[in-house]
């Protein structure tokens, strides 16, 4: 089985943003986002293709606790998740971030 690997802007960018717009408001939402953000994580480390291919690629993984999904794709030699994002942001928005970041994480 491939390796999960997880993109520095998920766990430095994407995830610290969403608990502190949170946080302020509701901890129990931040905890809950936080705590099914750990379960997606779990479940793709045992079953990655449990959720299907979309037509640009990705897979996608959508938040119950918040307006968020998660976004990741199978590589050649792991499970890549590249970013985690508000399910209202225009999807040339995010299909573009996750270019560069998956640009940017194969040139490193």
């Amino acid at each position: 089985m491939k390796p999960l690997r997880i993109l520095d802007d998920v766990a430095e960018r994407d995830l610290p943003g969403i608990v502190s717009y949170h946080l302020p408001q509701s901890r129990a939402k931040a905890e809950a986002i936080v705590a099914e953000y750990d379960r997606f994580i779990e479940q793709l480390r045992r079953t990655p293709a449990i959720f299907r291919e979309r037509p640009h690629g990705w897979r996608v993984c959508v938040f119950r606790s918040g307006s968020y999904s998660l976004y990741f794709r199978e590589l050649g030699s792991c499970w890549l998740v590249a970013g985690v994002f508000h399910a209202r942001r225009d999807p040339d928005w995010i299909q573009a971030r996750l270019l560069i970041r998956e640009v940017r994480d194969r040139k490193d």
